[in-house]
């Protein structure tokens, strides 16, 4: 396959791209159920609604590609690096996502429910109306990140850095935030949404 190939509805499942390296290519509702791409690296590259089902992605480098509406299930992402990447509305289930490496970028809409986020840095990656429910961001930073209306049902964010963070539309009353750090702005939003005044 040559940089600035396009594929769309392609059975890529099991294929081994270990090592390899990809420009301007494109996907669209491609499978690659159980693919190795371990150390990949992309660069401006768009995966459209595909599948990467038991995929091992495992220290893969990806800078300013995007990967929208995608599934990623089962699939290991340790030492995985994005780089001004975009995943909006792409759901994540049963994933390894630790250790990970995320430079800014877009992640709205993205699924991470449940998900295990602890001491990850998210600093200045927009976030905007994430699913987030029960995921576990202990420890980790989201400094200056875009969180307006994310859904924080039962997260775990005890010790979490949100200095700077939009938090606009966010129910803080079913989220564990001891020890969380915020701004003068974000503690007002949060009193308010349990009723308190300040005067």
């Amino acid at each position: 396959m040559a940089d600035g190939t396009e594929l769309a509805d392609a059975d890529l499942a099991r294929v081994d791209w270990d090592a390899e390296e990809f420009t301007e290519r494109t996907f669209t509702r491609c499978r690659f159920d159980n693919a190795r791409m371990v150390d990949l690296v992309t660069r401006q590259c768009v995966f459209d609604e595909c599948d990467f089902s038991g995929v091992k992605l495992s220290s893969s480098v990806h800078h300013e590609s995007a990967f929208l509406r995608c599934k990623f299930r089962r699939a290991e992402l340790f030492g995985a690096e994005f780089h001004g990447c975009k995943l909006t509305g792409t759901v994540f289930g049963d994933t390894n996502l630790r250790p990970l490496t995320i430079d800014g970028g877009d992640w709205s809409y993205v699924s991470l429910r449940g998900a295990d986020l602890r001491g990850l840095d998210f600093t200045g990656v927009r976030l905007r109306e994430a699913d987030l429910e029960g995921a576990d961001l202990q420890k980790a930073v989201l400094r200056d990140a875009d969180l307006s209306y994310a859904r924080l049902l039962g997260a775990k964010l005890k010790d979490a850095d949100l200095v700077g963070a939009l938090t606009e539309g966010v129910d803080w009353r079913s989220v564990e935030v001891a020890g969380v750090r915020m701004d003068v702005h974000q503690a007002v939003a949060f009193a308010a949404s349990y009723g308190i005044r300040l005067d």
